[in-house]
């Protein structure tokens, strides 16, 4: 057992420092001195470097660090240092990591059951309703104010409203409400449009 963990350890030394050797760029290095010569030997570092963290990266940035250095030699000093360049961008590309997959913190079966939020009015459609009345008070208090001659009329639908909210008929207090509003608009209309 033992000599079997020790063979693959060994395999995946050996098969690691190899394609670690395949990725140094080949070429001679160029004498440094110069900046587009720093440049490519600067390269040729980022990718013996990217060779031990990330061998996929190094053997991409190794095919642009040859370019550089062969492009050097022949003189095309721009082409040099865009191949260059590539080289250590290539070097500097993080390997790709598997993203973990997220599991819940919170219990899927509880035991603990809850009720539903209490509303205050006591429902949606008794919340409504009083929203109206508030609508419709609002409204007679401006025909009061202007005197106007529906007060006494939108005072009879809202109370007919409130009766109806006491009795638990949402529908008809929506529509004595809004019969209470409908005929003291105008009042409402003449206080909005007061400087």
């Amino acid at each position: 057992m033992k000599r079997v963990v020790l063979s693959l350890l060994l395999a995946l030394a050996t098969t690691g420092s190899a394609l670690a050797q395949a990725t140094v760029p080949i070429g001679t290095p160029p004498a440094a001195g110069r900046p587009t010569a720093n440049l490519v030997l600067d390269a040729m570092m980022a990718t013996a470097r990217a060779a031990a963290i990330n061998p996929a990266a190094a053997q991409a940035a190794s095919l642009n660090a040859s370019a550089a250095i062969q492009r050097y030699n022949m003189g095309d000093l721009p082409g040099a240092r865009a191949a260059a360049i590539q080289a250590m961008i290539e070097a500097s590309r993080t390997p790709p990591t598997a993203n973990p997959i997220l599991r819940s913190t919170i219990p899927q079966t509880s035991y603990l059951q809850t009720q539903p939020f209490p509303i205050a009015g006591g429902s949606v459609a008794a919340i409504d309703a009083n929203a109206f009345i508030a609508q419709a008070r609002g409204a007679v208090a401006a025909c009061a104010s202007r005197n106007s001659a529906n007060t006494a009329a939108a005072t009879q639908q809202l109370a007919a409203a409130q009766r109806e909210v006491q009795a638990g008929h949402y529908l008809a207090v929506v529509t004595d409400a809004r019969a209470a509003v409908d005929l003291c608009a105008a009042s409402q209309r003449d206080i909005n449009c007061q400087p």
